[in-house]
C-alpha cells in the first residue's frame, strides 16, 4: 500500500436535487472531501446541466447514468463508481445521498479531524439525526443548515430510521458498496475492520455480517452526526413525493413518510461551526455566472413544480394534513 496519505472520495446517486446541490457541494468541500463522483439519472429539472459546469470546473465528477434497463439508478452507480477507479486501496469511501450532511464535532470539523481523533479507525460509522420540517411550509432559496434546526434527539430508537447510519471505509477493506455500509469483505473479521462508530467506540461484531441501523449498544454523536434533512419545507415535500425515493423503485411517499421523519423535539445548531467556510465556498461557485445561471434555473423549476403540484386537489389534501396544526408545532 502506498504510504500517501488517504484521500476521502464520495460517490453519489443522484436524481432531481437541483436547488440543493450547490450547498450540499460546498458543505461537502468545506468538510475536506477530496474528490466527489456524482451519478445522475433521469433528471428533468436541471440538476444534470449544473454538475455538468461543475463538472467542467473541476468541481467534481458527474456521470450520466441514465439507462433504459428497468434496473436500480444505484446499484448502477456504486458498481460504476468501483469500476472508475478513484478510490485506491488506502483512500475513505463515503457513500453519501444529496440530503446528508455529514457533521464532524471533533478538530477543525474535517474529515481528516476526524480520523486523527480515530487514528485506529479504518471504518466509521455516522447515524442520522432526522431533522424535521421545523414548522416551515413554504419553499426559500436558502441554505437547509440555516432553515432547519428541529431534529430527533440523540436518543430516538423509534422510528427505525432515525438511526439508520452511513459507514466510510477503507476502499481496501470490502469489495462492493452498500446505501448503509459497504459489502462483502475483502478481510476475514471484524477484528482486521477497526469499525467504529459516531463516538469512537468499536461497533459490535454482528455489524460484520449485516444490519443499516445503529442500535442501543452502537449509537454514537460525539464526534460525528449525519445531519438527514430527508423532507424539508412542505412545498419542497411534495416535489420529492412526485419523483419518488432513491434507494426504493416504484415507492409513494405520503402523509406516513411525512409523520415518521418529521422530528422536531430539539434544536440542534452544530453544523453551525462550518458555516463562514461553507458561505465562503459556496459564495465562489456562485461567482461563475454560468453556475449561478444555472442554480436560480433548477430554483424557478422548483418553484414551478410546487405550484402546478398545489393545484392539484390529491396534493392540495396532502398539503392541507402536512400544515395542519400539529405538524407547524413539530408535535
Amino acid at each position: 500500500m502506498s504510504e500517501e496519505e488517504p484521500l476521502f472520495v464520495s460517490i453519489t446517486p443522484m436524481k432531481n436535487e437541483g436547488p440543493f446541490v450547490l450547498e450540499w457541494v460546498a458543505h461537502n468541500l468545506a468538510i475536506g472531501i477530496d474528490k466527489m463522483v456524482v451519478m445522475t439519472n433521469d433528471c428533468t429539472d436541471g440538476t444534470d446541466a449544473l454538475l455538468d459546469r461543475l463538472d467542467a470546473r473541476g468541481v467534481l465528477t458527474h456521470v450520466n447514468n441514465t439507462s433504459r434497463r428497468q434496473s436500480s439508478p444505484q446499484k448502477r452507480a456504486y458498481k460504476r463508481f468501483l469500476k472508475m477507479g478513484m478510490a485506491r486501496e488506502q483512500d475513505w469511501v463515503i457513500v453519501i445521498d444529496a440530503d446528508e450532511h455529514i457533521n464532524v464535532k471533533s478538530g477543525d470539523h474535517t474529515l481528516r479531524a476526524l480520523t486523527r481523533a480515530m487514528p485506529q479507525a479504518q471504518m466509521i460509522s455516522m447515524t442520522w439525526r432526522l431533522f424535521g420540517n421545523a414548522g416551515i411550509v413554504s419553499y426559500e432559496d436558502r441554505f437547509l443548515s440555516e432553515q432547519f434546526r428541529m431534529a430527533a434527539p440523540e436518543h430516538c430508537p423509534r422510528p427505525p430510521q432515525a438511526w439508520g447510519l452511513k459507514t466510510m471505509f477503507k476502499r481496501r477493506l470490502w469489495s462492493a458498496l452498500g446505501v448503509h455500509r459497504p459489502k462483502r469483505p475483502l478481510v476475514d473479521s471484524m477484528a482486521e475492520c477497526h469499525w467504529y462508530n459516531g463516538s469512537g467506540q468499536p461497533m459490535p461484531e454482528r455489524y460484520f455480517t449485516g444490519s443499516w441501523r445503529s442500535a442501543r449498544d452502537s449509537v454514537g454523536y460525539d464526534l460525528v452526526q449525519l445531519n438527514h434533512y430527508a423532507l424539508k419545507s412542505c412545498e419542497s415535500y411534495l416535489v420529492k413525493k412526485m419523483r419518488g425515493r432513491a434507494h426504493h423503485l416504484g415507492e409513494s411517499l405520503g402523509l406516513e413518510y411525512w409523520n415518521m421523519m418529521n422530528q422536531n423535539a430539539v434544536e440542534d445548531s452544530s453544523i453551525d461551526v462550518i458555516a463562514p467556510r461553507k458561505k465562503s465556498i459556496f459564495d465562489e461557485l456562485m461567482d461563475d455566472a454560468e453556475t449561478a445561471r444555472l442554480h436560480h434555473a433548477c430554483c424557478a423549476n422548483h418553484r414551478a413544480q410546487i405550484e402546478e403540484l398545489r393545484a392539484r386537489a390529491d396534493i392540495a389534501e396532502l398539503f392541507a394534513q402536512m400544515t395542519s396544526e400539529p405538524t407547524r408545532e413539530g408535535t
